[in-house]
């Protein structure tokens, strides 16, 4: 079975029931199964991961320390993290007087942790959006790759930057970091999976699909089906074999 005929699946924290989304979401026709997530409220096929968060939650997460804990643990585990947050955290009366540190705070989210930010209005529209991103994966896995345009790299550390953010889920700043762990592209390319998940930003599902793609032979369309040619060496060995079996 191929990626695009697998079926999309929506699994949700079982705390959730309660916000009615589920059933939101099962009535536009996903599936939807109930878990005890120890990250994020939405798992969507393993891909994205969703934490949704009311405005005084998301704006006490930050003050109590919890809100960049989290942030860290959701882009550890997965390549694609949101956090959707239902009403406006600035227009709170009892933080009004903090909206420089909210919007600081958003900024954080967005720039140092990778993490995109949506809005919502109500658990109505957070039930769409997250029926919305899960029919956009779906249709993603059968739309063909469309290569973007190279941009100019004018500095060999451009390139090398540019390199390692064409990793999935690798944005300017962990490449960055990457890069400054291990020195070269070289020491990257042949690191194991627990030296990339010691990277700061990198866990360890991430480390587990950069070695896969470092790792993993090439099989294009005129390979496939394709038999390795045989060697000196593969007669060798035979001959080997075959003197050890009649002994």
């Amino acid at each position: 079975m191929n990626e695009s005929e697998k079926p999309l699946i929506i699994y949700a924290d079982y705390r959730e029931e309660k916000s009615g989304i589920p059933r939101l979401i099962e009535e536009s026709g996903l599936r939807v199964v109930r878990k005890n997530l120890s990250i994020g409220d939405y798992v969507i096929s393993n891909e994205i991961v969703v934490e949704r968060k009311s405005a005084y939650d998301f704006v006490h997460s930050l003050f109590d320390g919890r809100l960049f804990d989290q942030a860290r643990r959701l882009r550890e585990a997965y390549g694609s993290a949101i956090i959707i947050i239902e009403g406006n955290p600035v227009r709170l009366r009892r933080y009004r007087r903090m909206t420089k540190q909210i919007y600081a705070a958003i900024s954080s989210l967005l720039v140092d942790y990778d993490i995109k930010i949506i809005y919502s209005d109500n658990v109505e529209h957070t039930a769409i959006i997250i029926e919305s991103l899960a029919r956009r994966l779906l249709k993603s896995r059968r739309t063909a790759v469309v290569l973007h345009k190279k941009p100019k790299l004018e500095t060999i550390q451009e390139q090398q930057l540019y390199i390692i953010q064409s990793f999935p889920s690798i944005g300017a700043k962990t490449a960055e970091k990457i890069l400054e762990y291990f020195g070269s592209l070289r020491e990257f390319c042949n690191a194991s999976i627990s030296d990339l998940s010691r990277v700061e930003g990198i866990g360890a599902k991430k480390a587990e699909q950069i070695y896969k793609i470092l790792n993993s032979s090439y099989v294009g369309k005129t390979r496939q089906g394709r038999k390795r040619r045989r060697t000196l060496t593969d007669y060798y060995v035979e001959e080997q074999n075959s003197s050890a079996h009649d002994e």
